[in-house]
């Protein structure tokens, strides 16, 4: 029992460090170059860890954070849409699932193909941001940060054209972030 006990304790140790050497390594990315995936490549590691996020709560977190950057901007909020919601978070699960970063899919497909695929045909513009992050206490701020600090994706977000979007937030094991930000405008 009491070898059992020490048992335990040492892994809950090794995953503790493993964690905390975990989060000194902070990756973050945005996507700017549309014109090749690039994929995510993670070191096999001896202990796996379950991460469990309420993916909708980051993702409405997202969304008044961005509408809030917005408003500071004189601009006016977005409108949320679960069928935008539905084609961010497409994107977002595919590049947790495949480990890769773009917004081409390794299907081939952009953002325009995806609201396709969903039913989403009747559109004058649509637009995307994505953005990556790993080891931040606070994965919504940064990507925002990141979003705002990139010219096209600041554009994108401060585009007064825009009246409805959502973003889609997928969680890989490792605990990358991706996030995906779908805009459009109907016909």
């Amino acid at each position: 029992m009491l070898k059992t006990l020490f048992l335990f304790l040492g892994l809950l140790a090794a995953t503790s460090s493993h964690a905390q050497n975990f989060q000194s390594h902070a990756q973050l990315g945005f996507g700017d170059d549309i014109s090749r995936p690039r994929r995510v490549v993670e070191k096999a590691s001896a202990v796996k860890a379950v991460v469990v996020v309420n993916t909708v709560a980051v993702e409405r977190a997202a969304f008044e954070v961005l509408n809030r950057k917005r408003a500071e901007n004189g601009l006016k909020p977005l409108v949320w849409s679960n069928e935008l919601a539905a084609v961010a978070r497409v994107h977002s699960h595919n590049m947790a699932d495949l480990k890769f970063f773009s917004h081409r899919g390794l299907d081939n497909k952009m953002v325009s193909d995806r609201a396709d695929d969903i039913g989403l045909k009747k559109w004058r513009a649509i637009g995307e941001n994505i953005a990556f992050s790993r080891g931040y206490d606070d994965p919504v701020e940064m990507a925002v940060e990141l979003w705002l600090d990139s010219p096209s994706h600041r554009q994108n977000l401060m585009n007064s054209d825009w009246r409805e979007s959502a973003v889609g937030v997928a969680v890989a094991a490792d605990g990358s972030y991706y996030f995906t930000q779908v805009f459009m405008v109907r016909k």
